[in-house]
């Protein structure tokens, strides 16, 4: 089940152009026609984005007299979104690196796996993600949704201009989605390790070739989940600062139109559950960052009850050693409590950005 999802979201990744790999039997490969394919959709995206979302603009404005701060916070919004986007399409061969990067990685474990039994996922690792696709699609239909209703006359011109201006703002919604996977099988990866060395130090003899080679691989695990942090380290700020002004601009216009007398309830309540959604959605990245760090430093303190050896021992040494701190380009450590931070000063801006509104219309 979670191999046909992430089939269907690199199948979606390579056709709004965030990527030119196919994700084909659980590895990632180009043609000349995907790089090609690509190229073409992040220049139609480049060039055309900026004058769908102004179109959007006079749309949102109508025959409506919104106050001044909506119209003014409506096109940082969408500037913020547009310089996202920019970035993110011009920096599209650096995540193409990471998938290079995690197709080794991911081709040893698959093997790992054939060879000592496929183990059942762990409930932690098997929410996570079906509930990250589940958030991933429904923001996605609501970005397309939401435009749809905007109130312009509806013909076959119309909608080829939604969806296409839709599938660009979908980039900001599932780029981090191919961060969070990454992560995930990284985690997935050391949870298996942790697995395969509980079984080596139950067994007697201690197959020690079988506990290098388990080591070895959560060495490429440990290596991986840095390089990939690397990568991706300015992707997510710029996807973070997204987040955080969405978050402020839209608890904002929330409130303005759940007191506007023209708004209808239901898209009100629409509204709602959406924001809360992307919430949960956001949260999700840090958690299963939270997740890799403590899979890849998890206590061995049942092993000090069986047999002891210097290989063992080392083992435990190694790990003291090399715990997981995955950092954002040195700005800040990614795990739940971040979230937290970030709903928090969500919060105090949000405030600030209502005391504006009620000062300017006094």
């Amino acid at each position: 089940m979670s191999n046909s999802l992430i089939q269907l979201y690199f199948g979606y990744a390579l056709a709004i152009g965030i990527t030119s790999n196919r994700f084909v039997n659980s590895t990632f490969g180009q043609t000349c026609f995907s790089k090609w394919y690509a190229l073409a959709v992040n220049v139609a995206t480049l060039v055309l984005t900026p004058r769908l979302l102004w179109e959007s603009r006079d749309c949102f404005k109508g025959n409506e007299t919104f106050p001044k701060l909506i119209l003014i916070t409506f096109q940082v919004r969408y500037m913020v979104a547009y310089g996202v986007i920019a970035y993110t399409v011009l920096s599209r061969g650096f995540r193409d690196r990471a998938l290079k990067e995690v197709q080794p990685l991911l081709t040893k474990l698959l093997r790992e796996e054939k060879r000592n039994g496929k183990r059942r996922l762990r409930r932690s690792l098997r929410v996570p993600i079906y509930l990250k696709f589940s958030t991933a699609a429904f923001m996605c239909l609501t970005i397309c949704v939401f435009h749809f209703y905007s109130g312009a006359e509806m013909n076959w011109e119309t909608i080829a201009r939604i969806i296409f201006l839709s599938n660009a703002l979908n980039i900001l919604e599932v780029v981090p989605m191919g961060y969070f996977l990454a992560l995930w099988h990284i985690a997935r990866g050391f949870d298996y390790v942790n697995q395969r060395l509980d079984d080596i130090l139950a067994s007697n003899p201690i197959d020690l070739a079988e506990l290098r080679s388990i080591w070895a691989l959560h060495a490429a695990l440990t290596r991986t989940a840095i390089r990939i942090n690397q990568i991706y380290g300015p992707q997510m700020v710029a996807i973070r600062f997204d987040n955080f002004i969405f978050g402020v601009i839209n608890a904002y216009w929330g409130t303005f139109f759940s007191f506007h007398s023209g708004t209808n309830i239901l898209w009100v309540a629409f509204g709602s559950l959406s924001y809360c959604i992307r919430c949960v959605d956001s949260y999700l990245i840090d958690h299963v960052s939270d997740l890799a760090m403590r899979y890849q430093s998890s206590p061995k303190h049942a092993w000090s009850e069986g047999y002891w050896s210097q290989d063992i021992n080392s083992y435990v040494t190694y790990l003291g050693s090399s715990k997981l701190q995955l950092w954002t380009c040195g700005l800040y450590q990614e795990n739940r409590s971040l979230w937290f931070d970030t709903i928090s000063n969500i919060l105090y801006y949000y405030i600030m950005l209502l005391q504006f509104h009620l000062v300017l219309r006094n």
